[in-house]
């Protein structure tokens, strides 16, 4: 009798969470890399756009087409800027992404965590006022 109980516990407590995080941290990993991707983009565009509206604008556009190639919503990820365009300054991007708790292929994902990723890039020096 105790076998079947030792068999339906092992695969209740053991194998069933480590199936679940099996396929939870692929999802985990993509979303961390386009959060770090976004940010290194959007710090790029932003620091090499004619005007700081400009640049908001590109870096804007960088981060949503990360998030739709990679199938994230707008709601699930939003970016900030901070710094100037003068020259020798430093722009920083900060991009902040929803990552699911747990993911169950065909059923849904379960809870989120928030996971933010910045990138900063000096303006070019000899940039033209």
């Amino acid at each position: 009798m105790s076998v079947p109980l030792t068999l339906v516990l092992g695969v209740g407590l053991v194998v069933i969470p480590a199936f679940l995080l099996v396929l939870t941290l692929p999802t985990w990993e993509a979303r961390t890399v386009d959060a770090r991707d976004a940010a290194r983009n959007a710090a790029r565009a932003l620091v090499t756009a004619d005007t700081w509206s400009d640049g908001v604008t590109a870096a804007n556009q960088a981060v949503s087409e990360i998030a739709a190639n990679d199938g994230v919503s707008q709601a699930e990820i939003s970016a900030s800027y901070t710094g100037s365009l003068t020259r020798g300054s430093e722009v920083t991007a900060t991009v902040t992404i929803a990552i699911p708790d747990t993911v169950i292929p065909g059923i849904g994902s379960f809870g989120s965590r928030h996971y933010t990723a910045s990138s900063t890039e000096q303006v070019d020096p000899y940039r033209s006022l």
